[in-house]
């Protein structure tokens, strides 16, 4: 998915149900748990899994409206565990911003802030990793790495969602993701076993988390330098 494919979004009417802050706030707050969950696993995991912690938290945070923003933009959901539409709102700029952060950089155009190691929640001094499961979520975890972003958001919103294909379509069309890639992304999503059940496993809980110093010797080097550098 490259930049220029992103898709714009519909202008809104004055007729157009909206969603205002305050209830896509609550449904961020109901279901963050669940949104962070989602972010990590449609992130690429070349990330690290420190990084990718960091930044779902950070996407998930991010993902409210500035205003009141029209529901003409979040696609009809026709099943499915939520129908609310500040859930739905959250959870699109959730995939669209967690796809965007999967994009190569470019030297032609800045970056986007979802590709940039998040400024907050930021963590000094410790490594913080998803509690490890058992053979089968390593494995599934190793699969899905193989697959593209969009393939991966795929296989998340019909596992952890419960979306059909028609709303998984709408979903990515909404994110950004052109048709052509879309058609792509369910038939790689479709060569990966169906083990929907493991995306709720704790090696995928970036809310219940381990944590670990970073490299000590390196960071005790990198103190006596800046100390030498201040002096």
């Amino acid at each position: 998915m490259q930049s220029q494919d992103v898709a714009k979004r519909p202008a809104a009417s004055p007729t157009d149900p909206v969603v205002d802050v305050e209830q896509a706030e609550a449904a961020l707050v109901e279901h963050y748990p669940r949104l962070v969950r989602l972010a990590y696993l449609v992130l690429p995991p070349s990330l690290g899994r420190n990084r990718r912690v960091l930044t779902a938290h950070a996407l998930v945070q991010r993902a409210l409206p500035r205003g009141r923003a029209s529901a003409s933009v979040i696609p009809a959901q026709s099943t499915g565990r939520d129908v609310d539409p500040g859930y739905a709102f959250v959870r699109l700029n959730v995939v669209r911003t967690a796809l965007e952060a999967g994009l190569p950089l470019s030297f032609r155009a800045w970056p986007k802030r979802s590709q940039l190691p998040p400024l907050l929640p930021q963590v000094r001094g410790l490594r913080l990793f998803p509690r490890s499961g058992g053979a089968d979520e390593l494995a599934l975890d190793q699969r899905l790495s193989a697959l593209s972003g969009p393939a991966r958001a795929v296989y998340v919103l019909r596992g952890l969602e419960k979306l059909p294909d028609g709303d998984v379509r709408r979903v990515l069309a909404a994110a950004g993701v052109d048709a052509e890639e879309t058609d792509e992304a369910l038939s790689e999503a479709d060569e990966a076993p169906a083990q929907y059940e493991l995306l709720n496993s704790p090696e995928f809980d970036p809310c219940s988390l381990h944590a670990r110093p970073t490299d000590l010797m390196r960071r005790r080097q990198h103190g006596k330098a800046a100390l030498a550098a201040a002096a």
